[in-house]
């Protein structure tokens, strides 16, 4: 799970050579420069991203509400789920945060508009082209990192909505029905979470005593992994964590996450790299692998949020300030489904398809269905499943087994 981008900025503008990819065109859609005046010009969705952002967007509950409806959006207010969103307010977030980053600083505002060419990210686009791609998954809500990240672990964020502060970090979360990792051991099934400095996963208490054990099989560093796959020792589930840079601070730069202030040529490499690993072992016909983004970090995407099931557990972490009741996905997110049984697809063609909309909790109901495992919250029990993407009966044998490499961002 990489960070914090959107799926038109990444992968929008694969439509031009796939048109059923849910994307853009040149041109095609746009924000307004000032949403408050219809006459001010129209600022389109184009592939000119560059590998590193000067700003970290906006994306914090608020900011995402007016980014979905305008900046006249209510507040912390959340529009009802049924309330088709217009999309016009990203541009108008972007421009608030880069007036405030000295000379110059209202027109790298666009840079939330702007998007990468298929090119500039060749490995995560070979991927998208070469397996399953999907049009419609969602973050897990219209919020920012930490509570999405809580939903692929927990399948709920217990409530929490915004960013938490150092103190609340420090103090560990914790959820009513724990995370997959106590399911998966229940069941009698192994787990790993592999990781490049500290974790986020620490913030959960549980895991956190995992953490620190010194005698944990559950955690690992990263740099073990090659050699883990070579000898075969990788457990029924495993999930990677990115190298996040500054891990407590705001700038998250030096590390492959993808974050916004970080290269994203970086994060294109881990994304060979895990790919490649995999492909070329023992374990290329057992394992899918997941590659996705925790949220959107504040970048356009087109496609409204639609209604999502509510988690129905405790919300001892809600802001009540917020007034929402996670009843609608957060913006759309690139996702792809990679596995030998898989071959070029896309999935999804209508966004008002229910059996094609996903989240992160579908990881979850698929890790359930896979192992038999029962659900963690009413979200991932409503939850779509992955093995749509397996469209394959034999397994294939052309799969590539290197990627191009990325260039580097310029220093």
């Amino acid at each position: 799970m990489l960070e914090n981008r959107s799926f038109d900025h990444m992968l929008g503008f694969l439509k031009a050579t796939n048109p059923k990819v849910e994307g853009l065109v040149n041109q095609q859609y746009s924000n307004l420069a000032d949403p408050r005046d219809l006459k001010s010009a129209e600022v389109f969705a184009s592939p000119v991203a560059g590998p590193k952002m000067p700003f970290d967007p906006p994306h914090e509950f608020g900011d995402v509400q007016k980014q979905l409806y305008g900046p006249d959006a209510t507040g912390q207010r959340a529009n009802p789920p049924e309330t088709v969103a217009p999309m016009s307010g990203f541009l108008f977030c972007g421009n608030a945060t880069a007036d405030q980053s000295g000379p110059d600083a209202a027109g790298k505002g666009r840079c939330v508009m702007e998007c990468f060419a298929p090119d500039q990210v060749p490995c995560i686009t070979a991927l998208a082209q070469q397996f399953a791609l999907f049009n419609f998954w969602y973050s897990s809500l219209p919020g920012p990192t930490w509570p999405n990240r809580f939903f692929v672990h927990a399948a709920t964020s217990g409530g929490l909505s915004d960013s938490p502060g150092t103190e609340q970090i420090v103090a560990g979360y914790s959820f009513k029905n724990d995370t997959i990792y106590h399911s998966l051991a229940k069941g009698g099934k192994d787990w790993r979470i592999y990781h490049d400095g500290l974790p986020q996963t620490a913030g959960i208490d549980s895991l956190r005593l995992a953490y620190i054990d010194p005698f944990t099989k559950n955690f690992r560093e990263y740099s073990h992994f090659a050699q883990d796959v070579k000898d075969q020792i990788l457990p029924d589930y495993t999930f990677i964590e990115p190298r996040y840079g500054g891990f407590l601070d705001t700038d998250f730069v030096k590390g492959n996450s993808m974050h916004p202030k970080d290269d994203v040529t970086e994060g294109d490499a881990l994304v060979k790299e895990v790919y490649e690993i995999l492909r070329n072992s023992n374990y290329w016909q057992d394992t899918m692998l997941i590659i996705t983004f925790d949220e959107h970090g504040g970048f356009y995407d087109h496609v409204p949020p639609p209604p999502a099931k509510p988690t129905g557990d405790d919300t001892r972490y809600a802001n009540q300030a917020n007034d929402f009741a996670f009843d609608r996905y957060g913006v759309r997110v690139p996702a792809i489904v990679i596995s030998a049984y898989t071959s070029g697809t896309i999935i999804g063609s209508d966004p008002k398809d229910a059996t094609t909309i996903f989240d992160h909790t579908s990881i979850l109901a698929t890790v359930a269905k896979r192992f038999n495992l029962s659900p963690l919250t009413s979200r991932d029990r409503a939850a779509n499943t992955l093995e749509v993407a397996l469209n394959l009966d034999q397994p294939r044998d052309d799969a590539p087994t290197e990627l191009l490499s990325s260039l580097p961002a310029a220093t």
